[in-house]
């Protein structure tokens, strides 16, 4: 896959660590950009959880799939870090297993200090809490002042109503049921109705 400008993907990315510099570290995992070295986990997990995923996510672009669909998802890391519109990190356990990915999106600044939240866990760490520590990290990063944070006021993530494990990891991390988004997103073929999350950085601070 080549970007627009012509150049190779790899000259296209540069790098990654400098250009998308967030991180955030827990006692279970490292959240970190995606690496060119993590094509092959990357890949592993892809393959691994592609049915448990598929209910949820809106299907790829048909150019999109394997080394294609990881050097797509290197360059929306990179280009929302450039933009200040996306951070997409992805999860590591101590022994360098891909837990899965965290990100926060369409970042608005202005008046509004809001993101979307969005994560997938490996479906072989599904159950361990590892989603929960992922979500928790990224809602830390979203709500810290700058530089370590992105000083965000508001957090807002769309589930499907038949996702109970993504509805259990909102509601553990301090997500609040706020409304349903009819016919929302279009997966697999259909369009989807989503309950809309929200959490406040008055809500994690106690005051709201």
């Amino acid at each position: 896959m080549k970007p627009r400008d012509g150049r190779s993907g790899d000259e296209a990315l540069g790098d990654v660590t400098e250009i998308a510099p967030f991180r955030r570290s827990t006692p279970r995992m490292l959240l970190r950009p995606l690496e060119e070295a993590d094509w092959l986990e990357f890949a592993r997990v892809a393959e691994l959880s592609r049915l448990e995923w598929a209910p949820w996510t809106p299907a790829p672009e048909s150019d999109q799939t394997g080394h294609a669909a990881f050097l797509g998802e290197l360059l929306r890391t990179v280009q929302g870090a450039k933009s200040g519109t996306h951070v997409r990190l992805a999860g590591f356990t101590e022994r360098g297993a891909l837990v899965g990915t965290f990100a926060l999106n369409e970042i608005v600044r202005g008046a509004f200090q809001s993101a979307y939240a969005s994560w997938q866990v490996s479906s072989d760490l599904v159950g361990q809490g590892l989603g929960t520590v992922g979500v928790r990290a990224i809602l830390d990063l979203a709500f810290d002042d700058a530089p370590g944070g992105l000083g965000l006021h508001r957090v807002q993530a769309n589930i499907m109503p038949a996702n109970a494990a993504s509805i259990h990891i909102a509601e553990k991390v301090g997500f609040r049921r706020e409304g349903v988004a009819r016919r929302y997103l279009k997966i697999a073929g259909r369009w989807e109705d989503h309950l809309m999350f929200a959490v406040t950085k008055d809500d994690r601070d106690g005051a709201g």
